[in-house]
């Protein structure tokens, strides 16, 4: 599982909800996540779809706020997210 670096930018309609950026390379992208899934600054995306040199194609885990739900950001924004043990 991979985890994908957002900033905190507002509240949502909801008290359980955050908006969130995302830094792609075309500019910030912004959406509204359950407070739940932020995660010290990450978000969880599962792995990327596709690589282009530093660059990689992500599927967010909600739409964003100019309807996309892949976007392409720096590999510097993601983070691998160790595998939880099953207790």
């Amino acid at each position: 599982m991979m985890k994908v670096k957002v900033a905190e930018v507002g509240k949502g309609l909801h008290h359980s909800e955050v908006v969130v950026t995302v830094k792609t390379i075309g500019g910030d992208q912004s959406l509204v996540i359950d407070r739940r899934s932020l995660d010290n600054g990450f978000i969880r995306i599962g792995y990327p779809i596709r690589e282009n040199k530093k660059n990689y194609l992500i599927e967010l885990p909600r739409e964003t706020s100019s309807g996309s739900w892949r976007v392409w950001v720096n590999r510097a924004q993601l983070e691998d997210e160790p595998e939880r043990q099953l207790a």
